[in-house]
């Protein structure tokens, strides 16, 4: 069996509005199928000017910027950077806008329901991902070369994990873990690695 439980071609994906109609995402993964009626989601957002961020009550949120370009985000008044693969943490209640510095920016948003879900955001490089029997892990292709377990992967293209699994990765990746909320860790980044 293999330890890839599902990929995502990026460029396959059709864009949908945002919550507030202000700006386009694409969904890569989650366990819903309509707006509101997931407990976790993993989408890559385009902003394109001065945006506002939908709000989302009880929900933690992981965001990684992916350029081009750096992002200024304004989170309940006080001012982050993100440069591209810089990551921000924040509650789905907070007020939150951005401001990306060059046209065509993304951004990759890790979101769970705190009463259901924790979750970990990292960027890898290269080495083994594991993902343990209590956990889902998702893997996000930050450079054209990447490889899993062999698998070619564009850039932004992503896969799940399969519980148990540990492939083997070449190139950059976003690592996503998340685990049920009875094994409660929090929504942290962990860093670059």
């Amino acid at each position: 069996m293999t330890d890839i439980l599902s990929f995502v071609d990026y460029a396959e994906i059709e864009p949908r509005p945002w919550k507030n109609g202000r700006g386009i995402t694409r969904n890569l993964f989650g366990d819903g199928d309509g707006a509101d009626d997931w407990t976790w989601r993993i989408s890559i957002a385009e902003i394109t000017g001065a945006q506002p961020y939908s709000p989302y009550p009880g929900v933690s949120r992981g965001q990684v910027a992916l350029g081009p370009g750096a992002v200024d985000l304004t989170i309940n008044g006080r001012s982050v950077t993100l440069q591209p693969e810089g990551i921000a943490v924040f509650d789905g209640e907070d007020a939150v806008t951005a401001l990306p510095s060059q046209e065509g920016f993304l951004d990759l948003n890790v979101m769970t329901r705190r009463d259901a879900w924790t979750a970990e955001v990292e960027t890898v490089d290269g080495g083994v991902a594991t993902a343990r029997e209590d956990e889902i892990v998702i893997l996000v292709a930050l450079d054209a070369g990447c490889a899993i377990d062999g698998r070619r992967q564009a850039r932004l293209d992503a896969a799940a994990l399969r519980s148990g699994a540990s492939p083997a990765l070449g190139g950059r990746f976003v690592s996503a873990r998340l685990r049920p909320v009875s094994a409660r860790v929090g929504l942290s980044p962990v860093g670059h690695r």
